[in-house]
């Protein structure tokens, strides 16, 4: 069974029912989708249940239901929804006996020997025709274990199976939910996901049908979970965990799986509390349950989560000796998962070398084939210990190669889907030519209307073309975006560059509190030049790669940290006052100042950082507006050429004053009329303020 990062929720087949081979059940109702009254769907999903096409149902959740339900079982993605899967206890393998006990067997073996799975099904389906439930749980479990052995025509023939079984013989709709749950996740499996999204939003039909809480639950943590994973998405996803929450609450169903990926997406938030106070809710859930290895991996992401709280070095070890037992437990995924936090650990304890070491083996545990998002995981902390490491070159290799991938399996899928349509098109083509032959053989009368059925179907293969093309589009959108991400961050830090951090501050609200301000943070470290001189540019980037990161440690996971240029730093921080601003500007300064720079074949590097801060909106009721970020960053400028004039090592404010005799004009002219008659206040760690180029300090700094 395959393992991805995160968890979905499962559900069981319910005792075999007895179903006449030669009778359809009652009701006798074609589970579709696009049928459920939108009054009857509260849930988020409702809007998809009532699409009349697939396409609308992928512009349905901003485009991306292309990656609504995943995998059977608990080996689902963070991203993965409801897989509705046969759970049996194990049997053994080579017993034989009635049809009912090789699906028990083979449903045992799926997880575990994926090619017995495949053999037993086939020794059942040789003995003879079986019951229509019967076949169609037996072709779940061989099409899923066809996914898992990477055949991918095997495992299609076994959905085009289950889909002929249920439109020539409906069931009811629980057994419907299970089917066809079942048949798209082992489509997803084999990268068929615009296919699979019709049997997934025709599971979702089902489950509104049954009025099944539990159902609808597990469909909230999965879709919730693609958002946090594939899309990153994280307060979206959080919307769908608490809508979950309050459905499993409302009729008391205790899901540990809900409370682990809420914990993770809050992770991934950089809330940490918020996401240790989950997996102990998860913890609590899953004691006593048949769910060790979720077991092992909420263990796992507690200690992860408590070592990024308050730095433990015995955590590291801890992680490595959990992932050795989940790889032996036969969860790689969760291992590769274990081993990508224990390298964000060595990452932030500046031991890049095991930070590296353990990005590798994660790599190593996920190879190169089913597991996308643990790959994608583990290579983007491979990207970020190479950084941390200073082997600039191989880390930019290595984001292109992980993007090149991508890029590949989008493309793939995309080719495959056309690929398909055209075969389509071209067998219908070839069957309406040899019905019109046959006709124009029998009555050459009946020209006319068959020449009009094959230009009706031209059209059709035209329309279906056009939306394969869309269904492109929206693909290469994505990968846009992807792309403008990349040119959104710095490549040396890892920070957003200033061009990311301009269209933040932009975007960043005014407070309604009338005494908070939004402040802009300017650093500037000293004596950065003569460092480089000293000790070369390969140390002065790995200083800016330091400095990066500390300046990262001291904000709020809300705050914009930027690499401004050069050797210049940016902070903005929202609604802040005065007190906290400067407690803010002191932490920072002591931060970079009070301990030296490690450097591999230099040895400790002290450096210290030169500050100035505004606020914005500046001004009360000025004549010429009140500020806005622009004036903010040239006011936060003035300030920090205070402190280079003051001495270094310093911090300088100018803030909102009293009254409204100012201007930010006159300000950056010469701020201490101003600051006299109360227009603008000014404080500074290092008095008095030296505002002038002639008013430098002692030692020459300037």
């Amino acid at each position: 069974m395959r393992w991805r990062t995160g968890l979905s929720s499962i559900m069981k087949w319910e005792p075999r029912k007895t179903v006449d081979s030669n009778k359809s059940p009652s009701p006798p109702r074609r589970v579709r989708p696009g049928r459920v009254d939108p009054v009857d769907s509260p849930s988020p999903l409702g809007a998809l249940a009532t699409s009349t096409t697939i396409f609308r149902r992928m512009q349905t959740l901003g485009g991306r239901m292309f990656w609504l339900i995943a995998t059977l079982a608990l080996g689902s993605a963070a991203s993965m929804p409801v897989a509705i899967a046969a759970v049996v206890p194990p049997v053994d393998a080579t017993a034989t006996g009635t049809a009912t006990d090789g699906i028990d067997r083979c449903f045992a073996l799926r997880q575990t020997d994926p090619a017995a799975a495949l053999r037993v099904a086939d020794e059942v389906l040789a003995r003879g025709a079986l019951a229509h439930d019967d076949e169609m749980k037996l072709q779940s479990c061989l099409g899923r274990a066809a996914a898992l052995l990477g055949d991918s025509a095997r495992a299609v023939a076994s959905v085009d199976r289950i889909d002929a079984l249920l439109l020539a013989h409906p069931m009811p709709p629980d057994f419907a939910l299970r089917a066809l749950s079942n048949a798209g996740a082992t489509l997803h499996m084999i990268g068929q996901v615009p296919r699979a999204l019709e049997f997934y939003a025709r599971a979702y039909e089902a489950a509104q049908t049954d009025a099944s809480q539990e159902a609808q639950v597990a469909m909230l943590i999965n879709v919730g979970s693609i958002h946090s994973e594939e899309l990153e998405a994280f307060e979206a996803a959080e919307r769908f965990y608490a809508q979950a929450q309050a459905l499993a609450a409302a009729h008391d169903i205790r899901n540990p799986v809900l409370a682990y990926n809420r914990g993770t997406n809050h992770a991934r938030m950089g809330n940490d509390l918020a996401a240790l106070a989950a997996f102990d809710t998860a913890a609590q859930l899953a004691t006593g349950a048949d769910v060790a290895l979720v077991h092992d991996r909420i263990r796992a992401e507690r200690v992860a989560a408590r070592a990024r709280l308050a730095p433990d070095p015995s955590a590291r070890d801890m992680l490595v000796a959990m992932a050795r037992d989940q790889r032996d437990a036969g969860d790689p995924s969760g291992a590769a998962t274990t081993l990508v936090r224990a390298s964000a650990l060595a990452l932030r304890e500046g031991d890049a070398a095991d930070a590296l070491r353990r990005a590798d083996e994660a790599l190593a545990v996920v190879g190169t084939g089913a597991f996308r998002i643990e790959y994608r995981d583990a290579a983007r902390a491979r990207i970020a210990a190479l950084r941390a490491g200073g082997a600039f070159e191989d880390a930019l290799d290595a984001q292109q190669a992980l993007l090149a991938r991508e890029l590949g399996a989008l493309r793939a899928q995309n080719l495959e889907s056309l690929a398909g349509l055209q075969a389509q098109l071209q067998d219908k083509s070839s069957q309406q030519e040899v019905m019109s032959m046959r006709e124009a053989r029998r009555l050459e009368a009946d020209n006319l209307s068959k020449t009009q059925r094959l230009r009706n179907a031209a059209v059709l293969g035209f329309v279906l073309l056009a939306l394969a093309m869309v269904a492109f589009a929206f693909y290469q959108r994505r990968v846009n975006r992807r792309l403008h991400q990349l040119g959104s961050v710095d490549a040396l830090t890892g920070l957003d560059n200033r061009g990311a951090a301009t269209r933040r501050l932009r975007a960043m609200p005014v407070p309604t509190a009338p005494a908070l301000r939004n402040a802009v943070f300017l650093i500037d470290v000293d004596h950065f030049k003569h460092s480089n001189d000293r000790h070369g540019h390969g140390t002065g980037d790995e200083i800016l790669t330091q400095i990066a990161a500390r300046l990262g440690e001291c904000c709020r996971p809300g705050d914009i940290v930027a690499r401004w240029g050069g050797e210049e730093f940016l902070v903005a921080c929202p609604g802040l006052d005065l007190e906290i601003a400067t407690q803010i500007a002191e932490r920072l300064r002591k931060r970079i100042g009070d301990t030296p720079f490690a450097i591999p074949e230099v040895g400790a590097v002290p450096l210290t950082i030169s500050l100035g801060f505004a606020c914005w909106p500046f001004l009360r009721d000025g004549a010429d507006g009140s500020g806005g970020w622009q004036e903010a960053v040239a006011l936060a400028d003035r300030a920090l050429y205070a402190s280079k004039r003051g001495g270094r090592d310093a911090w300088t404010a100018l803030w909102s004053g009293t009254t409204a005799d100012a201007t930010i004009a006159g300000i950056l002219r010469d701020p201490e009329p101003a600051v006299a008659s109360g227009g603008a206040r000014a404080l500074s760690s290092r008095m008095p303020i030296r505002w002038r180029s002639g008013d430098s300090a002692p030692d020459g700094s300037a």
